[in-house]
C-alpha cells in the first residue's frame, strides 16, 4: 500500500508540474503572440502605415496609451490603437523606448526640486528649479531625457520625473489663432488618420481653430486651406520658427556597423607589424556606435568583440536583421608602405548609392584626410546585402600618417560625427522624398 501510494503521489505531482510547465509556455506565448493588449511605455511613438521607417505617419500613441498587437513581422508589430487605427511600430521602442519623435503633450512634474537643465544630461547647466506637480509641456524624449517647454523657456529634464496627462489639453476656443507644435505636420481632410493628407504644415505657422472633437481639432491655415490636426501638433504656447531646437531622434531607424576582419582575419597592419586593422575597425565602431545611440539611434553589430565572422554571413545577419543601412569599416593599404593615402566611400548595389554619397560628403568635410571620393566595388559584403549599404575606407593603414590618425581616439570620434551627420541626411532626405 505505501508504494502504491508512493506512486499516485508521484502521479499527482508530475500532473502538476505538466500543469504548470503549459502555463509559462502559454503565457510565453501570449507575451510575444499576436492580440496581446499592452500599454505604450515610451513618450511617444509614431504609427506607421507600412514596418519601416520612411513608411508614413498615419497618428502617434503615448505613454500608458493601450493597444492591441495584430501581427509581428522581423522586428516591427502591427498595432491597433483604441481609435482602431491599424499600424506599425518598433518593437524594440514600444516596451522600453527611451526616445522618440516630436510631440507637444501636457504633463506634471512629479518630483520636488526637479532641475530643468540646458540639455540632456546632469552635467549640464541648471536653468530653472521645477516645483511638484507644476504643469510643463513634453516635446521630446532622447535617451532617458524629455525636453519640456515651461514658464515659456526650454529644457531637459529625466523622464522618470514627470507623468504625462493627455486629458489636460488646454481648452481652446473657436477663431483662437494657435501655432503648430510639430514639422511637416499633416492636415488631413476628414476626423481620420486614413483620410487624404491635403497638406503638410510647418513648425510654428499659425492656424486658426474652427471646432473641436475629441483630439480632433479643425483647422484654418495662412493660406485659407481647412482641414483637421491631432491636439498633440498644436500648441498655444508662442513658439518661433528661428527657435534653435534639436534634431529630431530617429530611434525607430536601425544602423548595422560592420568592424571590418576579426578573429583569425586580421587584415592589414601598420608598417612597423604592431596594430592591426581588425582591433582598429572595433575601436573604430565602438566609438560611432555610442555616438548613434547618444543620438537615439538604435545599433545593431556585426562582431562587438575579435571574432572571426565570414564574409557571406555578415550578409546574411543584415539581411535577417531590421536594419535600415549598412556600414562597414576598413582601413585600407597598398603594396608599398607610404604609397597611399586618404578616405573612400564604396558601394555596390542601386539602392547603396545616396547613402554613400550622403556619408561621404561628411567624411570628406569633417575628416582631416584627404577624400578620395565614393564609388562602387563588388565587395561580397555589398554584393550579397539586401539593405543600402556601404563600405568606408578611412585611412591607409600603411601609411605612417594615416595609421596615427588611425590609433587615435580623436579620430575615432570625427569617424563618429561624420557617419553621425551622414546617416541622419540620408534619412531626412529618404523622409523627404517619401512625402514628395
Amino acid at each position: 500500500m505505501r508504494n502504491s501510494d508512493t506512486s499516485k503521489n508521484t502521479i499527482k505531482l508530475l500532473v502538476f508540474n505538466l500543469i504548470i510547465v503549459g502555463m509559462v509556455v502559454a503565457g510565453f506565448y501570449f507575451m510575444h503572440g499576436t492580440n496581446q493588449i499592452v500599454d505604450v511605455q515610451t513618450i511617444a511613438l509614431n504609427v506607421r502605415e507600412k514596418p519601416n521607417a520612411t513608411s508614413p505617419v498615419l497618428t502617434q500613441v503615448h505613454r500608458e496609451d493601450r493597444v492591441t498587437i495584430k501581427e509581428k513581422k522581423k522586428g516591427w508589430y502591427k498595432i491597433q490603437t483604441s481609435e482602431k487605427t491599424e499600424g506599425w511600430v518598433p518593437e524594440w521602442l514600444i516596451f522600453d523606448g527611451t526616445s522618440g519623435p516630436y510631440t507637444y503633450l501636457p504633463a506634471i512634474v512629479t518630483q520636488r526640486n526637479t532641475e530643468l537643465k540646458k540639455s540632456n544630461s546632469e552635467n549640464s547647466k541648471t536653468i530653472d528649479t521645477l516645483k511638484k506637480k507644476q504643469k510643463v509641456f513634453v516635446t521630446l524624449e532622447l535617451n532617458g531625457w524629455c525636453r519640456i517647454f515651461v514658464d515659456e523657456t526650454y529644457g531637459w529634464v529625466p523622464t522618470e520625473t514627470i507623468d504625462i496627462r493627455k486629458n489636460q489639453q488646454p481648452k481652446f476656443e473657436v477663431d483662437d489663432t494657435l501655432q503648430v507644435a510639430l514639422d511637416s505636420a499633416p492636415l488631413y481632410s476628414k476626423q481620420s488618420e486614413s483620410s487624404q493628407i491635403t497638406d503638410t504644415l510647418d513648425y510654428a505657422e499659425k492656424i486658426v481653430l474652427k471646432e473641436v472633437n475629441g483630439y480632433w481639432y479643425q483647422v484654418r491655415t495662412e493660406s485659407g486651406k481647412t482641414g483637421y490636426m491631432r491636439s498633440w501638433e498644436i500648441t498655444n504656447n508662442k513658439i518661433s520658427q528661428k527657435e534653435k531646437r534639436p534634431r529630431e531622434p530617429l530611434p525607430e531607424h536601425v544602423i548595422m556597423l560592420d568592424p571590418g576582419h576579426g578573429g583569425n582575419d586580421p587584415g592589414a597592419q601598420t608598417n612597423d607589424g604592431k596594430v592591426f586593422e581588425k582591433n582598429l575597425t572595433l575601436q573604430t565602431a565602438k566609438v560611432v556606435k555610442d555616438k548613434l545611440e547618444s543620438q537615439g539611434y538604435s545599433v545593431l553589430m556585426t562582431r562587438s568583440k575579435d571574432d572571426f565572422v565570414s564574409l557571406s554571413k555578415i550578409a546574411r545577419i543584415s539581411n535577417n536583421s531590421p536594419a535600415d543601412i549598412f556600414i562597414s569599416m576598413h582601413y585600407d593599404s597598398t603594396g608599398n608602405p607610404n604609397e597611399g593615402s586618404g578616405t573612400t566611400t564604396f558601394y555596390r548595389n542601386k539602392n547603396g548609392r545616396q547613402l554613400a554619397q550622403a556619408v561621404n560628403d561628411q567624411i570628406a568635410a569633417i575628416l582631416p584626410l584627404e577624400n578620395r571620393g565614393f564609388g562602387t566595388q563588388d565587395y561580397q559584403v555589398l554584393r550579397e546585402n539586401e539593405k543600402p549599404a556601404v563600405l568606408l575606407e578611412l585611412g591607409y593603414i600603411n601609411n605612417d600618417t594615416d595609421a596615427a590618425y588611425a590609433q587615435n581616439k580623436k579620430y575615432h570620434k570625427k569617424v563618429a560625427e561624420a557617419i553621425y551627420e551622414g546617416s541622419t541626411n540620408y534619412f531626412l532626405e529618404l523622409n523627404k522624398q517619401k512625402e514628395r
